[in-house]
C-alpha cells in the first residue's frame, strides 16, 4: 500500500487527459506523473530513503502536487507547511519532525534557510528555481534531465505517509501523523460518496499545506477531475477561472464564500457553469450559504472533517436534500457517535462531543503522547466539537468544545449568536467569544466586519439580534473591525480575537 498509487490509479482508469491548468499553460496527468517520477529520482540521488522526513514549503503549484507523489513513491514522509509561517515556526517543525531536507521555492528560501540554522539532523534545502540565497541547492535542472524513477515502494498500511502540523493558536503546533491507509481510505470514502459527479472541472484554491486541500487533490485523482491551480486564493482570479474554464465544482472555506459574494466585479463574470460548492474547515452561516446560492445559482452544502480524521468525517451525497445546519451524514465506512464527558455514547438528538473511529483516524501526535491519549480514547477520536445527530444520523455541529461561553453557569453557543448577526444585510463576517467577567464568570463579545460601504450602529445590531436570541445571550460589547485574523486555511482565529480584545480592555 502506498498513497502514490492514487496517481497511478488515475492514469490506469482515465488514460491521458488534461488534468491541470496553472498560470499560462496546461498539463496532462501523464506529464504531472512524469514530473513526480523525475523529482523522486532527484530526491533519491540526494540521499532520501524510506522513512525520511521531508518538509515542503511552497505556494500551490503543480510542483507541490508532484512532491506529494515523489516523496510517497520513495516511502518517505511528506510534511507540508504553510508558506505564511515565519522562520521561527519553520525551525520548530524542522526540529520536531527531525526533517532531513526541505523543498521550497525561491521566494521562500531565505526563511527556510534561517529556520534550519543549528539543527544537527537537517541536511539540505532544495529549491526549485534560481535564487541568490546562500546555503541552498537549485534542483530545477536536475529534475528536468532526471531519468524518471518508476517503482513505487510498497509500504505497510500503518506506515507514516504525512505529518501535518496544525496551525496552533496556543503553544506549538502538533504534528498529526497520517498513514498511507488513512489517506487512501479517506480519498476512497469521499469518492464513493460523490462518484456520480464524474470527471468534473474544478479549482484547487485551498492551500496544499492544509488537510482540506490535500484531500481535494487526492479526491480529484480518484474522480479524474480537471483543475485550475491558484497559488493562493484570490476572489477575482477565482471568478475569472470559473468563466474561462467553465468550472463546475468548488471546495472552499466560509471566508472564501464571503469574499466571492462581496467582490466588486462579481457581476462582470459568467459563473453559470458552477453547479455546486462544498464548504468546510469552519462553520458556514446559513445566511451566507443562502446568499451564495442565490447569487451564483448553485448548490452549497457543508461537510465536516479535521486533520486528525485525514480531512473528512461527513459529507452530502449529490442527491441528498440539504438539511439546514447539518454537515451531512457519516461518509461510507466511517463510524460517528456523540459522547458525554464520561465517554458514554449518547442517544440520537442528545448534545455532546462528536467522536469517530475507523481507518481514517490518525496514528497520533508526533512526540506528544499525553495529547494523543487525550484525543484517542479506546479507539475513538475525540474531535473537540460539540453537536448531535438527528434520527437519520445527520450531524449538526453547534460549537467547538473550547469555544463555548459559560455565562452564569449556562453553556451558550457562540454559533447561535453568530447566525443571528450574519442575518443582518450589512454584516460580512462575525465572531462571538467569551471574555472573563467578575459577576458571570464569562460574558459575551461579538466582533463584526461590515460589508464594503455599509455602516451599522451597535444599538441597531442589538435590536436586530434580539429577534434571534434571548436577552441573556446578547453580547455585552460589539467591536467593529476592518478585518479578522485568520489561519492559513482562512479560518477565523477566535482565540487571537479574544486575546487582542482582552489586551486592550481593562479587566
Amino acid at each position: 500500500m502506498n498513497a502514490a498509487q492514487l496517481a497511478l490509479d488515475n492514469l490506469e482508469k482515465y488514460g491521458e487527459y488534461t488534468s491541470t491548468w496553472f498560470e499560462d499553460r496546461s498539463y496532462t496527468n501523464v506529464e504531472c506523473y512524469d514530473a513526480a517520477c523525475r523529482l523522486a529520482a532527484v530526491l533519491r540521488a540526494h540521499g532520501i530513503r524510506a522513512g525520511d522526513h521531508i518538509v515542503v514549503m511552497m505556494l500551490n503549484s503543480p510542483d507541490v502536487a508532484a512532491a506529494f507523489t515523489a516523496i510517497w513513491k520513495l516511502g518517505a514522509v511528506m510534511i507540508p507547511i504553510t508558506p505564511m509561517w515565519t522562520a521561527r515556526e519553520v525551525s520548530y517543525v524542522l526540529a520536531d519532525s527531525q526533517a532531513k531536507i526541505a523543498i521550497t521555492s525561491p521566494e521562500l528560501a531565505a526563511r527556510v534557510v534561517e529556520g534550519a540554522v543549528g539543527l544537527p539532523a537537517f541536511q539540505e534545502v532544495l529549491v526549485l528555481g534560481d535564487t541568490n540565497v546562500e546555503g541552498v541547492t537549485n534542483i530545477e535542472s536536475e529534475v528536468k534531465f532526471a531519468v524518471p524513477l518508476l517503482p513505487v515502494l510498497d509500504c505497510q498500511p500503518q506506515e507514516l505517509a504525512m505529518l501535518l502540523y496544525t496551525s496552533g493558536t496556543t503553544g506549538h503546533p502538533k504534528g498529526v501523523m497520517l498513514s498511507h491507509e488513512n489517506l487512501i481510505f479517506i480519498a476512497d470514502a469521499c469518492y464513493r460518496n460523490v462518484m456520480s459527479l464524474g470527471q468534473v472541472r474544478g479549482m484547487q484554491v485551498l492551500p496544499l499545506s492544509h488537510i482540506y486541500g490535500v484531500l481535494m487533490m487526492n479526491l480529484g485523482a480518484r474522480l479524474g477531475s480537471s483543475s485550475r491551480i491558484l497559488k493562493h486564493f484570490d476572489a477575482g482570479k477565482v471568478l475569472a477561472a470559473i468563466e474561462e474554464l467553465s468550472v463546475q465544482r468548488l471546495s472552499l472555506v466560509p471566508t472564501m464564500l464571503t469574499l466571492l459574494i462581496n467582490h466588486p466585479d462579481r457581476e462582470k463574470y459568467d459563473v453559470s457553469s458552477l453547479e455546486s460548492v462544498g464548504s468546510g474547515g469552519a462553520a458556514l452561516s446559513e445566511a451566507t450559504r443562502l446568499e451564495f446560492e442565490r447569487l451564483f445559482n448553485c448548490r452549497v452544502v457543508q461537510g465536516y472533517g479535521l486533520s486528525e480524521s485525514a480531512g473528512a468525517l461527513t459529507g452530502y451525497h449529490p442527491d441528498d436534500l440539504y438539511r439546514v445546519g447539518s454537515v451531512g451524514p457519516a461518509l461510507p465506512g466511517i463510524e460517528i457517535c456523540v459522547m458525554d464527558a464520561a465517554n458514554h455514547i449518547l442517544p440520537r438528538g442528545a448534545v455532546g462531543e462528536i467522536c469517530s473511529r475507523g481507518k481514517h483516524v490518525m496514528q497520533g501526535y508526533l512526540n506528544k503522547p499525553a495529547a494523543t491519549r487525550e484525543t484517542l480514547i479506546d479507539g475513538w477520536l475525540h474531535t473537540g466539537d460539540i453537536g448531535y445527530q438527528d434520527a437519520d444520523g445527520y450531524v449538526y455541529i453547534t460549537d467547538r468544545k473550547k469555544d463555548l461561553v459559560i455565562k452564569g453557569g449556562e453553556n451558550i453557543s457562540p454559533r447561535e449568536i453568530e447566525e443571528g448577526i450574519y442575518s443582518h444585510p450589512a454584516v460580512a463576517e462575525a465572531a462571538v467569544f467569551g471574555v472573563p467577567d467578575e459577576v458571570y464568570g464569562e460574558n459575551i463579545v461579538a466582533a463584526v466586519v461590515l460589508r464594503t460601504g455599509q455602516s451599522l450602529m451597535t444599538e441597531d445590531l442589538i435590536t436586530h439580534l434580539s429577534q434571534y436570541v434571548t436577552k441573556f445571550k446578547l453580547p455585552t460589547q460589539i467591536v467593529f473591525l476592518e478585518s479578522f485574523p485568520k489561519g492559513p486555511s482562512g479560518k477565523i482565529l477566535k482565540r487571537v480575537l479574544r486575546d487582542e480584545f482582552c489586551a486592550r480592555t481593562p479587566q
